[in-house]
């Protein structure tokens, strides 16, 4: 079950490597760099989305889930 989006989705780098996605100061998912691998996807709820070759389609798959 995908999460129902309200807010405008918006994206901080929480430290190298990491982005954090919010929507209305709430987190609803991570990105994380796996260096030599791509970009891993985490919903809010813990549920991995995959791994992606850019940082790109990585944010886009997690706001496409929601």
């Amino acid at each position: 079950m995908a999460d129902t989006l309200i807010a405008p989705i918006s994206w901080r780098s929480a430290q190298r490597g990491l982005w954090v996605a919010s929507a209305d100061e709430h987190p609803v998912g991570i990105v994380t760099e796996k260096w030599t691998h791509g970009f891993v996807v985490t919903t809010r709820t813990g549920r991995s989305l995959g791994t992606y070759r850019s940082l790109d389609e990585a944010q886009s798959a997690l706001e496409a889930s929601l």
